[in-house]
C-alpha cells in the first residue's frame, strides 16, 4: 500500500504536463470531427450576386434571370468604389458584368469578352459561378446548333443546367456505425495515447526504479511480489483511466454508445493502450534522463503519426514510406479505423490479423523490457563487491 501510495504521489507531480495532451486534444478534435461530419456531403450554398446588364437585350435579361433562379440577386449602383466597398464588406460575394456585344457573341463561337467580374479572392463558390456562366452559354450554343430557336434554347440550357442529379452514397459494410467524427477521433487518439503514457508513466516507474530506492526496498521487509504488484496496479489505474476518459470523449461525439462494428474500434484502441505501455516500459528499462524521456515522447509520437498515416492518409504516403510504417504498430492501428471508416472494403479475417499483429507488437516490446531488465539486474549483481568469507582461528 504503501508503495501504491508513492507511485500516486509521484504521478501527480507529472500528471499536469501529460493532460494538457488530453485538454488540447479534446478541445481540438471535438470541433474538427464535427467538421468533418458536416462536411462529409457537398451542399451548393446560393450566392448573392449583383448583376449589370449593360447589352439589355432579350438573351442577356434571360441570363439575368436564370442567374436568379440559383442565386440571390442584389440591387448595386454601378460605381467601381461601391462595388468594391460592397464585396470588401461582404454585402455581395460576387459581382458581375454582361458586357455590350454579349447576344452577338452567344450566337457564335467567341467567348472572350462577354462578361466582366469583381470578387475579392478565388474560392469555391466564385468557381462555381464561372463554370454555371460556362455551362448555360455551352448547353445554349449546343441547343440552337441543333435547330432551336434563341427563345427556345435558352430556356432549355436553363432547365438542363439547373437540373440537381440526385446522389446516393453507399457505404461499405462495417461503416454503417462508424461516423466521420468517430474516425476522426479514433484516428487521432493514437498521438495523444503515445505521448501521455511514455510523458506521465516513464518518469514515475524510472524514480521507482532507481537502484538507492530498489534497494532500500529489497533490504526491507516487504517481498518483491509486494512490491510489483502495487507499482502494477498503480499502472493500470492510471492506463485504464486515461482509457476510459478517451472512449467517454468518443461516445460524446459520436452522440450515443457505439454500435455494431464501432466496437472493433473500441477494441483496436485498447490494444493499441497496451501497445503503447509496452514502448513505455522499453524506454524505462534503459533508465533514460527526464530530457530524453521528454525527446522521445515527441520522437515516437509525431514521428509514428506521420509516417503511419494519423496525420496524413495512407493513400498519400509513398510506397517507400508504407513499407517502413509497417515495421510500426500504429500502422496496423489506423489500417483498421480506415477499414471501419470504408476507405478499405470490410473483411473480417484481414481486421482479425491486423489486431493481431498489434497483439504481437505489444508481446514482443513487452518481452524486451523484461529481458534488458534482467540483464541490468544480473550485470548490477554482478558487480557487487563480494565479502571475504570470515576464516577460524
Amino acid at each position: 500500500m504503501q508503495v501504491f501510495k508513492l507511485f500516486m504521489k509521484i504521478l501527480k507531480k507529472n500528471i499536469f504536463t501529460s493532460m494538457i495532451y488530453v485538454i488540447v486534444f479534446v478541445a481540438i478534435s471535438i470541433p474538427m470531427s464535427r467538421s468533418a461530419a458536416s462536411d462529409s456531403n457537398f451542399k451548393d450554398t446560393p450566392m448573392t450576386i449583383a448583376v449589370f446588364d449593360e447589352d439589355d437585350t432579350p438573351e442577356s435579361k434571360a441570363l439575368v434571370e436564370f442567374i436568379g433562379r440559383k442565386h440571390k440577386l442584389k440591387e448595386l449602383e454601378n460605381d467601381k468604389d461601391k462595388i468594391m466597398q460592397a464585396l470588401y464588406f461582404e454585402t455581395v460575394d460576387y459581382v458581375l458584368i454582361i458586357n455590350d456585344g454579349y447576344s452577338e457573341k452567344l450566337a457564335g463561337d467567341a467567348s472572350d469578352g462577354m462578361f466582366s467580374t469583381y470578387h475579392i479572392h478565388d474560392s469555391y463558390a466564385t468557381v462555381m459561378v464561372s463554370q454555371l456562366l460556362d455551362s448555360y452559354v455551352s448547353s445554349v450554343r449546343a441547343y440552337t446548333a441543333g435547330g432551336m430557336d434563341i427563345s427556345s434554347a435558352q430556356e432549355s440550357a436553363a432547365e438542363a443546367v439547373l437540373t440537381e442529379a440526385e446522389v446516393t452514397v453507399v457505404r461499405s459494410k462495417g461503416t454503417e456505425d462508424f461516423s466521420e467524427s468517430t474516425s476522426a477521433h479514433f484516428r487521432y487518439m493514437t498521438y495523444i495515447l503515445i505521448s501521455v503514457i511514455i510523458n506521465a508513466l516513464c518518469p514515475v516507474l524510472l524514480k521507482l526504479g532507481k537502484k538507492e530506492f530498489r534497494f532500500r526496498t529489497n533490504c526491507s521487509c516487504m517481498k518483491p511480489i509486494t512490491y510489483s504488484v502495487a507499482v502494477f496496479a498503480g499502472s493500470t489505474l492510471f492506463i485504464a483511466l486515461l482509457w476510459i476518459a478517451l472512449m467517454v470523449v468518443s461516445v460524446i461525439q459520436n452522440g450515443g454508445m457505439f454500435k455494431g462494428y464501432a466496437w472493433f474500434a473500441v477494441l483496436n484502441s485498447f490494444i493499441y493502450t497496451l501497445v503503447c505501455t509496452s514502448i513505455a516500459l522499453l524506454i524505462c528499462a534503459f533508465e533514460p534522463s527526464d530530457t530524453v524521456v521528454n525527446l522521445m515522447t515527441q520522437i515516437i509520437g509525431l514521428g509514428s503519426s506521420f509516417l503511419c498515416g494519423v496525420f496524413i492518409p495512407q493513400s498519400m504516403l509513398g510506397d517507400g514510406v508504407l513499407a517502413a510504417a509497417k515495421f510500426m504498430p500504429t500502422y496496423w492501428y489506423v489500417k483498421v479505423v480506415e477499414m471501419l471508416s470504408g476507405s478499405e472494403v470490410f473483411d473480417g479475417k484481414r481486421l482479425a490479423a491486423y489486431l493481431l499483429i498489434e497483439c504481437g507488437f505489444a508481446a514482443a516490446l513487452l518481452l524486451i523490457a523484461l529481458v534488458v531488465n534482467r540483464m541490468k539486474y544480473t550485470s548490477t549483481a554482478i558487480r557487487l563487491p563480494k565479502l571475504a568469507p570470515e576464516t577460524q582461528e
